[in-house]
């Protein structure tokens, strides 16, 4: 999957110690979201959504201490 504001592939970040996560502009949560309940993957969104330096908004979904990076990974990439 494609983020819609840097044209770049999504990517799941594994650094901190909270477990893996998803940085993805706000106009695509929904989008996120439902390929993850279609995928039974368990996340958790923020509510607050952050912009840095005028950019677009963007919220963190969180894949928890559990969450498998590298699965959702593949699945954000399978999903153009």
């Amino acid at each position: 999957m494609v983020d819609v504001t840097t044209r770049r592939p999504i990517r799941v970040s594994t650094d901190g110690t909270a477990g893996p996560y998803i940085m993805v502009p706000v106009s695509q949560r929904d989008q996120v979201q439902r390929l993850l309940d279609g995928h039974d993957v368990a996340y958790s969104p923020d509510e607050d959504a952050i912009s840095l330096d005028g950019k677009p908004e963007i919220v963190v979904i969180d894949l928890g201490l559990g969450g498998d990076a590298s699965r959702v990974q593949s699945i954000l990439n399978a999903n153009p």
